[in-house]
């Protein structure tokens, strides 16, 4: 493991502590887990601008070249229609 040195605020110790003492952990295991937690969810999230090529990608694009063309004209159809 690595070992790691930063300041919090004395709500956010007052927090840890209380999390540590109420799961039965470490301080030090209540960071780590939350790390893992906020990551998953960051990993989850997709990134708004590949959502909209992918759904664009799915209506009339005929070929890579046209779409990084005409990406504009796609998205303002399916925005229109409702389909994305």
């Amino acid at each position: 493991m690595k070992r790691k040195q930063f300041h919090i605020t004395d709500k956010d110790d007052e927090t840890l502590k209380y999390l540590a003492s109420s799961k039965g952990w470490s301080e030090a295991e209540v960071v780590r887990e939350a790390i893992r937690e906020y990551a998953s969810k960051e990993r989850q999230k997709t990134n708004p601008l590949l959502k909209m090529a992918d759904s664009a990608e799915k209506y009339d694009v005929d070929s890579a070249r046209d779409l990084s063309v005409n990406h504009d004209d796609y998205l303002m159809g399916i925005f229109e229609n409702g389909k994305g």
